[in-house]
C-alpha cells in the first residue's frame, strides 16, 4: 500500500475535458425554471500538474445544437479543437476526461489520430470488445461484466478537496480494442470498500498499456475531482451566510439594513438565545398593544390565496386557525408541479369530508397545475378573487433551495429557485390584499440581488414599501409554536397602509404570536417521544401502504396533545405512510455506532467513500434523541437522519409528524421509486412549511 501524489510520476501534466451539461445551475428546476433558462454547454480544457489546476481554454455552444453536425464530431470536435489550441509537451502529457467523452468514439478516435496518452471514464454499460478475455457473448463485453474478474491492489489517495487519505482499490480487467486502433487497457477503481457497482466506482480505459495503476488512478480521478474544486472557487466568489465571527454576542447579525433579526445558526447558539430571550425575561407584555380586528369586521369568513402551495403546508396552518366563527378559506392554490397538485386535491377532499360542509366553504372546489409566471396566472386569481368576495390574505413561500444552508453551491440570486420571489411580489402588486405573508429561509438575509450590494430581503422590502406596505420582517423557529423540530424560517409580513397600522402599534416583537413552547413559554417543547414514540417499529425498507396501530388511550393524548391534535382525523387502528428508503447493509451498520445526537463524527473512519468528509454536512448521518426536539427536518433520505433507538432512517410519517402534518395528511405519488414515488414524497415533505407555524400566524392575524 503507498500513499499517492496527485500527479502521476509516468506524465508531468494532465489535460482534463470537462463540460457543465450535468452541473446544477444547468439544469431545469422541475415546474418553477424561468422560460429561457440556461442551456448552455461549456467545454472546458484544464491543466494540472505540479503547479496546480489551470483553465487553459472553454467553448459554449447550446444544447442540442450540435445534433445536427454529428458527422462532423459533434462535442467531440469541440473539446478536439480545445486540445488541438493549445501547446503540448510530447509525450509528458495525457488526456483525462470523464464518461461523456469517454463513451464518444468520435473523442478516443481522435486522441489516437493525435497519438496522444488517454486515460477516461467509462459507463458500467459502455459496450467493449476484449482481445485477451473469454466471456458469456464472447469477445464483446460491458465494462460492468467485467468487474467479476478482477484482482484488487489496495492505494491511499489524498483527493483535492479532502483532509485526509482515502482507500482506492484498482484492478486491470482486460486488453481491449480502442476506437480508432490499437489496443488499450481497461481497469476499474472502487472507493469505500462497498462491493457491485456504485457511486463510487469507477471504469476506466486507457490507451497508455504501459502505466502503472497507481498514475491511471491519479489521472483519472480529476474527471470527478474538478467539479468540487471548481465549486469551492465557486463558492468563495459568493457571498456566505455569517459566521461565529460575524455574529454578535446575542446573536445579532452585523450590518443587517433591516431591522436587527437574530440568527440562529444552529440549536445550541438556538437555545442560549431562547434562555434570554426578552419574553423569557418579562420584558415584552403577554400581547401588543390594542389590536383593532379591522379584518374581522370586512368577513367572519377571510379569502386566502396561496402562492407556490407545494404539498399545501401554509395552507393547511391557515386552515387548521379560528378565532371563535372567525376562520379563513383558501380560494387559490396555485402550484405547477402535478405531483404536488394531486397532493393538493386529495388533501382537500378529506378536509371536505371531515368537515361535511360546501367544498366552497374552505378549499378551492378544482386545483389545475399552474405556471404563476403567466400572464394567465394571474388574470385566474384576479377573477377568483372577484367571485370569492374579494381577496384578504396572499401566502406563499417561492421555492428557496438556492438561499438554503443545505444548498451552498447557490448563495446567489442568479439561482432560478431564486427569481422566483419576483413572481409573489408581482402578484401582490397586482391583487394588493390587505395582509401578505411570505415564508422563506434565513439565507434570504445574507444572500445579494443580482450581484449587488443589496440583499434580497432588502430589495422585497423596498419594493414592497413602494407599493404601499408596512412591513414587519422576523425570523421563527418552528419548535415556538409546538413543531418537534427547530426550524428557523425568515417570514416577511406586509400590511397594506389601509390598516392604519405602524411600527410602532406592535413593539418591540412586532405583530407575531408570542412563543408558546420552550423557555418563557406556557409548554415545554414537543420532543420527539412525544412525536413519534407511539409509532409501531419498523425493518429497514418497510413498505406496507398502511400498518396496524394501537391507538391511544385518552389518558395518553390528554398527557400528550401533540399526538392528540396528530390523531385527529385519521382513520382509527391504522397509521398510513409508515414507510422508509431501504438502505444498504453498509448503510445500516454504520447506523448501529452512531449514538443519540451523534452525527456523522462518530462514524468518520467509516465513511471512505467520501470525496471530503470534513465538508459535509454537520446533520449528515444525524441521530435523533427522544428527549428532545428533532433537528431541521430537510430532505432526510439524503441527510440519512437515523431513528433514535432504531438502526434504520425515518418513516414519511415519522418526518410529517416532526413537521406537525396530522396523520390524516397524505402526499401522493406512486408506491414505487417511479414518477411520484416515495423519493418524490421526500421532497414535498422537505420542501413543506411547518402547518403549527403558520396555524399560530392566521390565529393572530385574525385580531388585526
Amino acid at each position: 500500500m503507498a500513499e499517492l501524489a496527485l500527479i502521476p510520476e509516468q506524465w508531468n501534466d494532465i489535460l482534463l475535458v470537462e463540460d457543465n451539461s450535468a452541473r446544477a445551475k444547468r439544469r431545469r428546476v422541475v415546474g418553477v425554471a424561468p422560460a429561457n433558462f440556461n442551456t448552455q454547454v461549456t467545454v472546458r480544457l484544464h491543466r494540472i500538474n505540479a503547479s496546480g489546476c489551470k483553465v487553459l481554454a472553454e467553448k459554449t455552444y447550446r444544447a442540442g445544437a450540435l445534433k445536427a453536425s454529428v458527422k462532423d464530431g459533434g462535442k467531440a470536435s469541440v473539446a478536439l479543437e480545445l486540445i488541438d489550441s493549445v501547446r503540448l509537451r510530447g509525450g509528458s502529457t495525457v488526456v483525462a476526461a470523464g464518461s461523456a467523452f469517454g463513451c464518444n468514439t468520435r473523442f478516443l478516435a481522435g486522441l489516437a489520430d493525435r497519438t496522444l496518452d488517454s486515460v477516461v471514464e467509462l459507463r458500467p454499460s459502455s459496450p467493449l470488445r476484449c482481445s485477451n478475455v473469454a466471456v458469456d457473448t464472447g469477445l464483446a463485453s460491458t465494462a460492468g461484466e467485467l468487474l467479476r474478474l478482477p484482482k484488487w491492489t489496495r492505494f491511499e489517495l489524498t483527493a483535492p478537496c479532502a483532509v485526509g487519505a482515502l482507500e482506492y482499490w484498482a484492478a486491470l480487467l482486460a486488453e481491449v480494442w480502442m476506437p480508432g486502433g490499437g489496443l488499450g487497457r481497461l481497469f476499474a477503481v472502487q472507493t469505500g470498500g462497498i462491493p457491485g457497482i456504485h457511486r463510487g466506482t469507477i471504469f476506466g480505459l486507457t490507451s497508455a498499456c504501459t502505466a502503472e495503476l497507481s498514475d491511471l488512478l491519479r489521472a483519472v480521478g480529476w474527471a470527478r475531482w474538478i467539479r468540487p474544486a471548481t465549486r469551492r472557487e465557486e463558492r468563495r466568489l459568493f457571498p456566505l451566510p455569517p459566521t461565529r465571527g460575524q455574529i454578535r454576542t446575542d446573536g445579532t447579525q452585523k450590518q443587517l439594513a433591516t431591522a436587527p433579526l437574530t440568527v440562529r445558526a444552529n440549536i445550541t447558539l438556538a437555545f442560549q438565545q431562547d434562555t434570554r430571550a426578552p419574553w423569557n425575561q418579562g420584558e415584552l407584555p403577554l400581547y401588543p398593544s390594542d389590536l383593532r380586528g379591522q379584518l374581522a369586521s370586512v368577513s367572519p369568513i377571510l379569502n386566502v390565496a396561496e402562492l407556490f402551495a407545494g404539498a399545501g403546508g401554509m395552507g393547511l396552518g391557515f386552515l387548521m386557525a379560528h378565532r371563535g366563527r372567525q376562520r379563513y378559506r383558501v380560494v387559490f392554490s396555485g402550484e405547477v408541479n402535478p405531483i404536488y397538485v394531486e397532493t393538493l386535491r386529495t388533501n382537500h377532499t378529506m378536509l371536505s369530508s371531515r368537515r361535511r360542509g360546501d367544498r366552497a366553504d374552505h378549499v378551492p372546489e378544482c386545483v389545475e397545475p399552474v405556471d404563476l409566471r403567466t400572464a394567465d396566472a394571474r388574470a385566474f386569481l384576479r377573477q377568483r378573487a372577484r367571485e370569492a368576495g374579494g381577496l384578504h390574505v396572499l401566502i406563499g413561500g417561492p421555492p428557496c433551495q438556492g438561499f438554503s444552508n443545505a444548498n451552498r453551491n447557490s448563495w446567489h440570486s442568479a439561482n432560478p429557485h431564486n427569481q422566483l420571489i419576483e413572481v409573489f411580489l408581482g402578484f401582490v402588486e397586482d391583487l394588493h390584499p390587505p395582509v401578505f405573508l411570505l415564508e422563506n429561509v434565513q439565507g434570504i438575509l445574507w444572500t445579494q440581488k443580482g450581484g449587488r450590494s443589496v440583499t434580497a430581503v432588502e430589495y422585497l422590502a423596498r419594493r414592497m414599501k413602494e407599493a404601499g406596505y408596512e412591513l414587519f420582517p422576523k425570523l421563527l423557529d418552528a419548535v415556538w409554536y409546538g413543531v418537534p423540530q427547530y426550524r428557523s424560517r425568515f417570514f416577511l409580513l406586509g400590511l397594506s397602509r389601509d390598516l392604519r397600522y405602524r411600527e410602532e402599534d406592535f413593539g418591540q416583537w412586532g405583530p407575531f404570536p408570542l412563543p408558546t413552547h420552550g423557555p418563557g413559554g406556557s409548554e415545554p417543547y414537543i420532543t420527539v417521544r412525544e412525536a413519534i414514540g407511539d409509532l409501531p417499529q419498523l425493518e429497514n425498507g418497510e413498505d406496507s401502504a398502511s400498518l396496524e396501530y394501537s391507538e391511544p388511550s385518552a389518558e395518553e393524548l390528554f398527557a400528550n396533545p401533540f399526538l392528540k391534535l396528530m390523531r385527529r382525523g385519521a382513520p382509527r387502528g391504522v397509521i398510513v405512510d409508515h414507510v422508509t428508503s431501504r438502505h444498504a447493509d453498509y448503510v445500516i451498520e454504520r447506523y448501529r455506532h452512531i449514538p443519540q445526537g451523534g452525527n456523522w463524527e462518530d462514524i468518520a473512519d467509516k465513511l471512505t467513500n467520501y470525496a471530503d468528509v470534513q465538508r459535509t454536512h454537520s446533520n449528515i448521518y444525524r441521530r435523533l434523541k427522544w428527549s428532545e426536539p428533532s433537528i431541521t427536518i430537510g430532505h432526510y433520505r439524503k441527510s440519512m437522519l437515523v431513528h433514535p433507538s432504531q438502526h434504520r432512517g425515518l418513516s414519511l410519517r415519522e418526518a410529517a409528524r416532526l413537521q406537525s402534518f396530522p396523520d390524516w395528511f397524505r402526499f401522493s405519488g406512486s408506491a414505487d421509486s417511479g414518477a411520484g414515488g416515495l423519493v418524490h414524497k421526500q421532497q414535498q415533505l422537505a420542501n413543506a412549511v411547518c402547518p403549527l407555524v403558520t396555524k399560530a400566524l392566521a390565529e393572530f392575524i385574525l385580531r388585526l
